[in-house]
């Protein structure tokens, strides 16, 4: 029990250390500040002959005593900071737009001029770092937090500044959420307004993200159960405008300590976030992702409710959507899983995620790559004896191998820990010698050998010792065919035969000189290794029963096979997989010959 919970731990802090690095894109995901544009729309009011008042009359006007002229130069500095292609933020900040910007928030005998000049200032907080720190200290916040109260239009334009200071970083978003923004952000998430609801869930988003420090869970929470509702709203128009911005929020709750688990406050909306899995907008589907990858990296009670919720099929048909941003997260989301309990791997087995593992391995870009790989790893490391059958079984060994001449080291040393592990397990059933055959079969001991000369410390000692421990000279003569008796066996020595397997002989007939032997085994592990008739033809077979489940690629080789396998299956008196190792002297009783 001891061992299993180190195991555990062990994954779990290599998966929190790889969740960091898949999320350090996030500005391309989702804008931290957003600008304002100006509408281009007869319904605007226009300025004389559509020109703007230089700099310096903006900057008299926003100074002057008349409330028309005020809102007017007010709305020219807008205009001016609504371009699309470099906005003169620098200019205006220098110039001193931003004390009577501010100031004439409080002018509430006259909304057009409140409007204005948060739009102003909001598109001088999708500036940079220091352009954000001048609008807050020049006295913002407070006065922005108290229009959240104050009319549709002024509330979400204050929303919008608020949203764009919080994004900033850490510092800045707490001081949003002390100013007391929250409460009065939540009025707004209950609101009939789209445009008004759709800000006000990026702001909210804003207020959640950001690390080192969290945001502090408790000072957010409370406006959780209006992001969870708005997710199970049933229009599809409706949920795109904002639903990409609350899967956003929902995953920066969940990314962090396992008590901020969001599955922990609202287990009802986990079906639901699930379904957003399957939206046609990829803009919806990767927050979504994002936040149930970050749930199963939690406890085991936490990755089992999210299990329980059915979320592995949609995982599995995102590892063939063929869009590779979805396909790694994808396949981080189930490395998570496969870092579990027995019970949770084998539920993602059921779900039928291994042939999918398989498939990104060999053939999507190096990212999902990769991170299937830790996916496979991890099952190599917490997997029962069947499971891991399971996955030999699915031919994941060539493409996971071809990854040691990756040009990442960590993606070697991922590789490497997952063969040392399935040679450990192999071991301890009695089947590394076969093991040892198909990795040489297919070049990984090539690939191995060849680390020794790698520059990486990790690389080289991991490949030595695999080396050292499962080819060394001299030390493999159980595939060797020997000679009693003018009878010629094959199969392994029964000196390194596990103690729980069963061994039968069947005679298959001569060919014109000694008996040929067809030495059998059944072992309760299951590993469905290769029928070796030659150096070209590998063949399968599963025996179940009465059954012949899957032969390949040959089919016609079960023609002469089957009564020795049948009679094994029947020996046993179990349903078992039987591996049969077969020399190539055996040739001449095959029927292509």
């Amino acid at each position: 029990m001891n061992k299993r919970a180190s195991i555990e731990k062990d994954l779990r802090r290599k998966r929190a250390e790889l969740s960091v690095a898949l999320r350090k894109k996030a500005r391309d995901d989702q804008l931290l500040k957003r600008r304002a544009l100006s509408p281009e729309s007869t319904d605007e009011p226009s300025l004389e002959h559509d020109k703007l008042p230089t700099l310096e009359e903006i900057i008299q006007g926003l100074k002057s005593n008349d409330l028309a002229t005020k809102t007017l130069s007010a709305r020219a500095a807008r205009r001016m900071l609504s371009r699309e292609q470099n906005p003169p933020i620098n200019r205006m900040v220098s110039a001193g737009c931003i004390k009577p910007l501010v100031e004439a928030l409080d002018r509430h005998d006259c909304v057009d001029l409140q409007f204005e000049a948060a739009w102003a200032l909001t598109n001088i907080a999708s500036g940079t770092h220091e352009q954000t720190m001048v609008v807050v200290e020049g006295g913002a916040v407070p006065k922005l937090v108290s229009l959240l109260s104050h009319g549709d239009t002024v509330a979400e334009q204050s929303a919008w500044a608020l949203g764009n200071i919080a994004g900033d970083g850490p510092q800045t978003r707490d001081f949003v959420l002390a100013a007391g923004a929250l409460p009065p952000l939540m009025a707004l998430l209950n609101s009939s307004n789209i445009s008004q609801l759709k800000t006000a869930v990026w702001t909210y988003s804003n207020l959640c993200r950001n690390k080192n420090p969290l945001v502090k869970f408790d000072l957010v929470s409370p406006a959780l159960p209006f992001i969870s509702e708005l997710l199970e709203s049933t229009d599809h128009d409706l949920i795109f405008n904002y639903s990409s911005d609350a899967c956003w929020a929902l995953s920066y709750l969940t990314d962090g300590p396992n008590e901020r688990s969001v599955g922990d406050r609202q287990p009802k909306r986990l079906p639901r976030l699930i379904n957003l899995l399957g939206h046609t907008h990829a803009a919806v589907r990767t927050p979504a992702l994002r936040a149930l990858g970050n749930m199963v990296t939690g406890s085991d009670e936490q990755t089992d409710r999210c299990l329980n919720a059915d979320c592995m099929p949609a995982l599995v048909a995102l590892l063939r959507c063929g869009k590779a941003g979805l396909v790694k997260e994808a396949a981080w989301a189930v490395s998570n899983v496969l870092a579990g309990t027995e019970a949770q791997i084998q539920t993602a087995i059921d779900a039928g995620v291994l042939p999918h593992l398989v498939h990104v391995i060999g053939n999507e870009d190096p990212k999902s790559q990769k991170e299937a790989a830790w996916a496979i790893t991890n099952l190599c490391l917490g997997g029962s004896g069947p499971q891991l059958a399971a996955l030999l079984f699915e031919g994941f060994l060539e493409p996971y191998c071809r990854l040691l001449t990756a040009p990442d080291p960590k993606t070697i040393t991922v590789i490497l820990d997952g063969l040392i592990n399935l040679l450990q397990a192999a071991e301890r059933f009695g089947e590394v010698e076969q093991l040892c055959i198909k990795l040489e079969e297919i070049g990984a001991l090539d690939s191995i050998e060849r680390l020794q000369q790698h520059e990486n410390e990790a690389v080289y000692k991991k490949s030595l010792f695999i080396l050292d421990k499962y080819f060394a000279e001299g030390e493999d003569q159980c595939t060797q065919p020997a000679e009693a008796n003018d009878e010629y066996q094959f199969g392994a020595s029964n000196q390194n035969i596990a103690s729980s397997s069963w061994r039968f002989c069947y005679f298959l007939g001569q060919c014109g000189g000694p008996k040929i032997i067809l030495h059998c085994e059944v072992r309760p592990w299951g590993i469905p290794f290769s029928i070796r008739v030659s150096q070209a033809h590998d063949l399968q077979v599963v025996v179940q029963g009465d059954r012949c489940l899957a032969t390949s690629p040959m089919e016609r080789v079960a023609t002469v096979l089957w009564p020795a396998l049948l009679a094994a299956a029947r020996a046993a008196a179990v349903e078992k997989t039987v591996a049969v190792p077969l020399s190539p002297r055996l040739r001449p009783l095959l029927p292509w010959n």
